[in-house]
Formats: structure tokens, C-alpha cells, sequence
């Protein structure tokens, strides 16, 4: 029996260790108003109960310090799963009332910890640049011929039989002329002529083409393609952005009112695309609406993604192609037109417009409260709460535990695409004792005519109303039909 124990130990030892999985990077610490950075790393050790143990190794108060958190219920939706718990934590400075709100994605981690007690909160994210555009700041520039900022091309980088040609008219660099409160280098792309023919200065993430003397030939583009490999010329994107935020600035050398610089921004499967297209492309999955720019200093433009125009195509959201121009039109402008650009941004959206119980929305629901006391008829269930949520990649996520004989504590989170932005709303519930109420079919706590309607409602909608049942099976026949209703009525006015 004793050997079996030890077995049976061993064996679960050894599974909880395989289903544990570490991260470690980068935590800003903020005490009392003062935040620095460190190194820390958490662990998620999920338990044989089905829930987790989260174990945080921070700093805090110039040492190394665990918080060893057990039982910690867990959501999970499409490839997110949310932490959230609060928990009185033992440590080497005493008893922590301790909240973490962690996320996970794709081996990626962003958490937030909280110790009230102590004025302390602490950010945790291993997610870095992974869901941004690299070098979108245009701060890291090629030490080679090319001179082009790091992940981005303009002609010298490019393919083709012109593309020397190119090269020598129009032109991308770097310049310190940055867009307001900022500092370093921005990108410059600018317009050069020969004879009669404009070369529209270009910048892409992709890879530029120049193959042929015509501007408008479908042989000068842009172009990306997965084929390549996750190279310089090909930029994976993680999940669907909402907005396509960055700073401009568009210089004509002849002024021209007609005269557009060009952003272009798409979402595709990786296969395959370029632009100017040279035929009707199907693996396109969004774009940015919008894109034409007229003349102006610096600005902060932000773009929306249309997505809804090629659902269509069914395509996945499996790479990002950008493309900025002088002009909208190839072989258009003039020469010296220039556009700046600088700090670009991906952005996700993820918050929650509203929180519902049985499809209610919660008594004094606002985006800004997080916690909320409901009273529910009998054991709530995690389908009971539903909600409403901004961003084309953000997902739910529930998770609840029993906290009492008769109550529960319900996470509701809503989590952006890329991890950051994240609300987690706490729902305290507590079973009625109203529940056993033979006839109180809505579990208010009165039995009247308002449940004579609400058992009339489920027996002709089924699911669509929610009643409680074991007080609606008034003959005790285990069905709910229409002789339930009869009973109801006969209890109602006559007692019995």
C-alpha cells in the first residue's frame, strides 16, 4: 500500500511538472510613486484539481521575493487563457493581501500585481515588440550600403532591372527633423525625376521592385511574400489590429493641390501580394480605410481596419504589408515631394461596453467599476454571464470559484489581441435562499403572477428565459409543461 502511495505520488509529481510553464522578462515595479524595472519570472503549475498555482518571483524591497498563490481558477478563449485571483499570500515580510491578473498567449505572458498594503503595483510582460511593427519608431538604421532603416526598404534594397536606375532618383533616409516632443530620427522618402519621368520616393516593409522605365507598370511595386521566409521582406502579424496609428509629414517640391502622398496598410495570409496589384488578389483579409494625405506638417493620423469588405476572400490574418508614397499615383507628384514618417503603432482594442446575468445588464454596470454584488437562484453558472466587447481580436474569458457555503466569486475579463490593454470585472454572487421556494419559478423571493409568465415564457422559448426549476415542477412530475402552469395558478390563489 505504501509502495502504491509513493507511485501514485511520483507519478503526480511528475505530471505537475510537465504541465508547468515558466516566464521570465521584464517587470516595472511602482512604490509609492517611485517605479523601477527588473527582471522576474512566473510560473503556472497547473494542480490536479483542475485549478493552478501561480508562483511569482519578484523583486520587492531590494530582494528576491515568492509569492506562492494556490487554487487559482483559469478562463480560456480561442489561444487565451486569463489568471485571476485574490489571495492572502505568506511571504518573507509577513501575510500580503495580494490580486494578479495575468494572460497568456502563445507561450507570451503580461500580468498585473497588485499588494495594496504596500502602495505596491507591478506590470509583468514578455510580449515585447510581437504584436508591433519592428524599428517602427525608425530609430535602428542599416550600417550597410543601403543606409535604409532596419525592417523597412525603399529602392536601394530593391529587385529588378531598373532598380539601380531607381535608386539614384528616388531616395530614403534618415533625418532629425522629428514629429513634435520627440527625439532622434525619423524616416524621410522623397520624389526624384529623370528626364520626364517622376520615381515616386517609396518606403515598405515589404520589398520594392523596379522592372520597368514606365511608372505605372505593374512591374514597379511592392511586394511581399512568406516564401521568402520570416526575412527582412516579410513581417508575420499575430493577431488582427483595430487602428494603424502614425506621424506624418508631406512636403511638396511644386505645390499641387491635387497631389496625394499614399499610406498603405494590409492584412493577408502571407502568400503572395503586391501593390500596385496587377490582378484581382484574394488573400487579403483587411485594410486601412483611408490612406490619402494632403500636404502638412507633422500630424498623428490613425487609421481604422476595414475588415467587413473582404470576408468574402476567408482569408487568414497571417502577415502585415505597409506601404508609404509620395504620391498616390505612380509616376505622379513632383520631384523633391517628401513625406516623414515616424512612430508607427499597431493598435489593439480591448474593453467591455457591457455585463450581463441571464441576459440583464448588471445593476449599476460601468466600464469603470470592476467589482459588483449580485443575488443569484441557486448555483450561478458561467453561461449565466455574458458581455458585450470593443476590438476585432479582444476575447472574453470566465472563470468562477466557490468562495462560501452559498457564495461565488466570477471573473469576467476582456483582453485585447496583443495581451495589453485588459479589464478584469469580479462578481461577487450569492445564492438566494429563496432558491427552494416551491411556485417562485424567477427567484425573487415572492410567488405571484409575474411566475405564472415566466414559466409560460420557458415552456413556449425553452432556454430563452431562465427559471428555476426545481421551484417550477409544481405537480412533482419532473416534466415542466403546461400542467406546472395550472398547479402554479391553483397555488396561487388558493394555497395549495
Amino acid at each position: 500500500m505504501k509502495k502504491s502511495f509513493i507511485a501514485f505520488f511520483m507519478a503526480l509529481t511528475a505530471l505537475m511538472t510537465l504541465n508547468a510553464q515558466s516566464y521570465t522578462g521584464p517587470i516595472l515595479v511602482t512604490r509609492y510613486g517611485q517605479t523601477n524595472s527588473a527582471i522576474a519570472t512566473v510560473t503556472v503549475n497547473q494542480q490536479s484539481n483542475g485549478l493552478n498555482t501561480l508562483i511569482l518571483q519578484v523583486p520587492f524591497m531590494g530582494n528576491d521575493m515568492t509569492l506562492n498563490m494556490t487554487d487559482v481558477p483559469s478562463g480560456t478563449t480561442g489561444d487565451i487563457t486569463v489568471y485571476s485571483a485574490e489571495r492572502s499570500v505568506s511571504t518573507m515580510y509577513g501575510t500580503m493581501y495580494t490580486i494578479v491578473f495575468a494572460r497568456v498567449t502563445d507561450g507570451m505572458m503580461t500580468a498585473n500585481v497588485s499588494i495594496p498594503a504596500y502602495n505596491t503595483t507591478m506590470f509583468f510582460n514578455t510580449v515585447g515588440d510581437h504584436f508591433q511593427l519592428p524599428n517602427g519608431d525608425m530609430e535602428d538604421w542599416e550600417s550597410s550600403y543601403t543606409n535604409e532603416p532596419n525592417r523597412w526598404h525603399g529602392f536601394k534594397s530593391a529587385g529588378g532591372a531598373f532598380a539601380g536606375t531607381s535608386a539614384n532618383i528616388a531616395s530614403l533616409g534618415s533625418s532629425d527633423d522629428v514629429r513634435p516632443g520627440a527625439t532622434g530620427h525619423s524616416a524621410v522618402l522623397t520624389a526624384g525625376s529623370f528626364l520626364t519621368i517622376v520615381a515616386n520616393g517609396t518606403m515598405t516593409n515589404g520589398k520594392l521592385m523596379a522592372g520597368s522605365y514606365e511608372a505605372n507598370s505593374p512591374a514597379n511595386h511592392a511586394e511581399m511574400d512568406q516564401a521568402n521566409g520570416t526575412n527582412d521582406f516579410y513581417m508575420p502579424l499575430y493577431a488582427k489590429p483595430d487602428k494603424f496609428s502614425v506621424w506624418l509629414k508631406y512636403t511638396q517640391g511644386t505645390a499641387n493641390a491635387n497631389n496625394k502622398a499614399s499610406v498603405s496598410v494590409k492584412t493577408f495570409d502571407g502568400n503572395y501580394y503586391q501593390e500596385p496589384v496587377d490582378k484581382t488578389y484574394t488573400n487579403v483579409s483587411g485594410s486601412i480605410v483611408g490612406g490619402s494625405i494632403a500636404v502638412c506638417d507633422w500630424t498623428h493620423f490613425t487609421f481604422d481596419f476595414d475588415y467587413d469588405s473582404y470576408a468574402a476572400n476567408n482569408a487568414a490574418t497571417e502577415a502585415i504589408f505597409v506601404t508609404f508614397s509620395t504620391n498616390g499615383t505612380p509616376g505622379s507628384g513632383s520631384k523633391n515631394d517628401a513625406v516623414y514618417v515616424d512612430d508607427m503603432e499597431l493598435v489593439y482594442l480591448g474593453a467591455m461596453t457591457d455585463l450581463r446575468y441571464q441576459g440583464t445588464t448588471i445593476a449599476g454596470w460601468n466600464p469603470a467599476v470592476t467589482t459588483y454584488n449580485i443575488e443569484v437562484a441557486g448555483e450561478p453558472s458561467l453561461d449565466d454571464f455574458t458581455a458585450s466587447i470593443d476590438g476585432v481580436s479582444a476575447v472574453l474569458t470566465k472563470s468562477m470559484e466557490k468562495t462560501g457555503d452559498n457564495t461565488y466569486r466570477i471573473a469576467v475579463s476582456v483582453v485585447a489581441g496583443d495581451l495589453q490593454q485588459a479589464s478584469c470585472y469580479i462578481i461577487t454572487a450569492t445564492a438566494s435562499t429563496t432558491a427552494g421556494k416551491r411556485g417562485d419559478v424567477n427567484g425573487d423571493g415572492e410567488v405571484d403572477i409575474n411566475d405564472v409568465t415566466a414559466l409560460i415564457s420557458f415552456i413556449l422559448n425553452g432556454e430563452l428565459t431562465s427559471i428555476v426549476e426545481a421551484n417550477a415542477n409544481m405537480n412533482g412530475d419532473n416534466d415542466i409543461d403546461i400542467n406546472d402552469v395550472t398547479a402554479l395558478i391553483s397555488f396561487i390563489l388558493t394555497g395549495q
